[in-house]
């Protein structure tokens, strides 16, 4: 690994090998849900990294913004890094701009991570009037790349270059998760299996390659498993 920075992706899945569905939301989910969020707080993790559908779901709530009043004036395709200092930060992949934003950290929506300085990767293709809207709110962005696919090299590279992040959270969801592994760029994977079966076929798994260029299998070592009460456990994957 030729890099200065490291990436963990920390999820949890159903035993059919499901990251999203409707067993998330199951009394049953309860003690695994518990554990995983016990052990993202345990990696004290200065940051996490999510995509849209996921920020979407849980933080914003399908906000939108009407974009009509801010200025259509021409915008460079410039990284805009918000002046303030900020210690902790909410890393969203949006490469179409479509995040509705109310303010520029996380707030009571999400009590564990609140003062998270919020970030966005962007294409850019996005409208000038987006940008204009997320530099009045004090969001950060950054670009990688002119379309999709997003560069996930380019974006960590940036990230670590502003912000001085050495351990990036990967934490869902599936296509964003592989979009990530597909370049190669997941260093470690911490797994929690509930022993539940979502048995729906067009729910997410763990990574989605998605339309990524680079469709090589990625191989990984076994590194930790430990039991997760009741019937649970978590797996500690190393790439190779």
């Amino acid at each position: 690994m030729n890099r200065s920075y490291k990436v963990i992706c920390h999820m949890a899945m159903s035993i059919d090998g499901r990251a999203a569905g409707q067993y998330l939301s199951a009394a049953e989910f309860g003690p695994y849900g518990k554990a995983y969020e016990d052990m993202l707080a345990a990696y004290a993790s200065d940051n996490w990294i999510c995509g849209r559908i996921t920020f979407e779901q849980h933080i914003t709530f399908g906000n939108k913004v009407d974009l009509s009043i801010y200025s259509d004036e021409a915008i460079s395709r410039e990284d805009y890094i918000h002046p303030d200092a900020f210690s902790s930060y909410a890393i969203a992949v949006d490469s179409e701009g479509k995040l509705g934003w109310e303010t520029n950290v996380i707030g009571d929506e999400y009590p564990e991570r609140k003062g998270d300085h919020i970030v966005t990767i962007l294409s850019e293709s996005v409208s000038d009037r987006y940008l204009a809207y997320l530099r009045k709110i004090g969001v950060s962005y950054i670009f990688a790349g002119k379309s999709k696919p997003l560069s996930m090299t380019i974006a960590l590279d940036k990230l670590h270059k502003h912000f001085d992040i050495e351990t990036f959270m990967l934490v869902g969801g599936g296509f964003v998760n592989g979009s990530f592994a597909s370049e190669g760029l997941v260093d470690e994977i911490s797994l929690i299996i509930a022993p539940l079966v979502e048995g729906v076929s067009d729910s997410v798994s763990l990574f989605e390659f998605g339309n990524s260029p680079d469709q090589r299998i990625r191989k990984f070592k076994l590194d930790k498993f430990e039991r997760i009460d009741p019937d649970g456990i978590r797996l500690i994957y190393l790439s190779e």
